[in-house]
C-alpha cells in the first residue's frame, strides 16, 4: 500500500508533526510505503522538523529555490492580467496528480483545506481513494451561516462527502460547520466521519530530580509563533508573578520562531532576566523536560487537537491552557484535569488575570503540582502512536475496498 499524505508545509506545527510521526510509524508496518506532499515548495524546508527517514520521499512541485523565485514572479505577473487564474496553483495540480500517477499511490490522506480540491481530482480522474483528517478546516463557517455562504459551501462539502472514504476529525467542533451548511446529518453521512486521536512515538518522559525542584519553577510555551498562541499573555502574567513574589526564581521559556516573536523580545527587553526567548527546536520532547509546566493559552480559531499539550504530556507536564477544541478532554485523566483550564477574557483571548492565577497555585502548592503530574502521565496514555496508525491503517484498508 503506498500513501501519500497532503501537507501545505513543513516547519513548526501540530499537523508537520502529527504525519511525520505517524508516516514514520506506518513504514513499519509490512509492504507500506508513505510519501510527503507539500502543496507550498517554498515551505518544504524540513530542518526544524524531527528526522525523516529517507524512504519517506518528500514530493513538491520544485525544490529548488531559484525556480520558485521565478515561479512566483510569473504567477504575480500573470495575475495582473488575468487576476483569476493562478500559475502556481495550476502547476502544483498538474505536478500533484502526475506524481500520484508516476508513484502508483493507492490511498490519499488530505490533512489540509486547500488539498480537497486537489484530492478530489485525482479521485475524478485516476480513481484513487482518499480520506482527509479536519485539524480546524472550515472553522469559518458558524450558525447562523448567510445564504452566499450556504450555498458556496453546499456544493464543497456535497462533492467531498460524495467522494472521500472517511472524513476523521479531532473534536466534535470539527462537525458544526457541516452541520451549518448541511444541517442534521444523516445516519448514512455520520458514517463518514470517525474520530481519531492525534498520537505521538514518545514513552513517558520524567526528569524526577527536576520535578523535584521546589525554588525553581519554569514556565514553558512552545508553539508557531502566531499571536494567537498566547505569547504575549503569557509574557504578561509571568511579569504580574515575577512582581508578586520577586523572592522566587520564576522562568518563562518560549520556543519558536516569526517576526512577531522577533517584535514581542525587542518590546519585552527588559524582562529578559525571566522571559528567554530561545528560538525554535526540533526537540520539543528534550526542551519540555526542562519545563515545570506546560503553557498554552490559545485562542487561535482553528485549534483543535495541539500536539504541544500531547508533548507536555508525554514528559509528565501539567498544563495551563485554555479551553479550545479539545484541549479539555486531551487533558482529562480519571475525571480531572491534569493542569488547569483558563477563561478567556472579553475580547476572546487569554484572560492574563486568571493565567496569573494559575500559574501562582502551581508556584506556591508543590503538593498540587505533584499530583497534577501524575494526571498528566495518565492523561498520556491515550495518544500512543501505535494505536493511531493501527486505527488509520484500518480506514486507509477500507477506502481501498470502496
Amino acid at each position: 500500500m503506498h500513501i501519500v499524505f497532503y501537507i501545505s508545509r513543513f516547519g513548526i506545527g501540530g499537523i508537520q508533526t502529527f504525519v511525520i510521526q505517524l508516516a514514520k510509524e506506518l513504514i513499519q508496518l509490512p509492504n507500506v510505503k508513505v510519501s510527503i506532499f507539500c502543496h507550498n515548495p517554498e515551505q518544504a524546508d524540513t530542518r526544524f522538523n524531527e528526522s525523516i527517514p529517507p524512504e519517506i520521499e518528500i514530493l513538491t512541485i520544485s525544490k529548488n529555490k531559484r525556480f520558485i523565485v521565478i515561479l512566483n514572479k510569473f504567477r504575480n505577473w500573470i495575475k495582473k492580467i488575468a487576476p483569476s487564474f493562478d500559475l502556481k496553483e495550476w502547476l502544483t495540480t498538474r505536478y500533484f496528480l502526475k506524481m500520484v500517477q508516476k508513484n502508483k499511490v493507492d490511498v490519499i490522506h488530505n490533512n489540509i483545506q486547500i488539498g480537497d480540491e486537489n484530492v478530489y481530482r485525482a479521485q475524478q480522474k485516476l480513481g484513487i481513494a482518499y480520506i482527509t483528517t479536519l485539524h480546524g478546516a472550515y472553522k469559518e463557517i458558524t450558525a447562523p451561516v448567510s445564504s452566499e455562504l450556504k450555498q458556496k459551501y453546499q456544493a464543497t462539502f456535497n462533492k467531498l462527502l460524495r467522494t472521500v472514504s472517511n472524513v476523521v476529525y479531532l473534536s466534535a467542533a470539527n462537525l458544526k460547520p457541516f452541520e451549518a451548511v448541511l444541517g442534521p446529518l444523516n445516519s448514512a453521512k455520520k458514517k463518514q466521519f470517525i474520530r481519531i486521536f492525534n498520537g505521538i512515538n514518545a514513552p513517558i518522559l520524567l526528569n524526577k530530580e527536576f520535578l523535584a525542584q521546589d525554588d525553581l519553577v519554569v514556565f514553558g510555551l512552545i508553539a508557531r509563533g502566531v499571536p494567537y498562541k498566547g505569547w504575549e499573555e503569557a509574557i504578561l502574567a509571568t511579569k504580574e508573578l515575577v512582581d508578586a513574589y520577586p523572592e522566587r526564581k520564576i522562568l518563562l521559556k518560549l520556543y519558536g520562531e516569526s517576526d512577531y516573536l522577533n517584535e514581542l523580545e525587542i518590546k519585552y527587553q527588559a524582562y529578559k532576566d525571566f522571559v528567554l526567548f530561545c528560538g525554535p527546536t526540533d526537540n520539543p520532547l528534550e526542551v519540555v523536560q526542562s519545563f515545570t509546566i506546560g503553557l498554552l493559552p490559545t485562542y487561535l480559531p482553528q485549534e483543535e487537537m495541539p500536539f504541544t499539550i500531547i508533548e507536555y504530556l508525554a514528559c509528565g507536564k501539567p498544563v495551563i491552557a485554555t479551553d479550545k477544541g479539545a484541549i479539555v478532554e486531551m487533558l482529562v485523566a480519571e475525571g480531572q484535569v491534569a493542569g488547569e483550564i483558563i477563561r478567556f477574557n472579553e475580547e476572546g483571548k487569554a484572560d492574563v488575570s486568571a493565567l496569573k492565577e494559575a500559574m501562582e497555585r502551581f508556584l506556591l502548592d508543590p503538593i498540587y503540582k505533584e499530583k497534577k503530574a501524575l494526571l498528566a502521565q495518565k492523561a498520556f496514555e491515550k495518544f500512543g502512536v501505535k494505536n493511531t496508525a493501527k486505527q488509520y491503517y484500518n480506514v486507509y484498508q477500507k477506502a481501498l475496498k470502496k
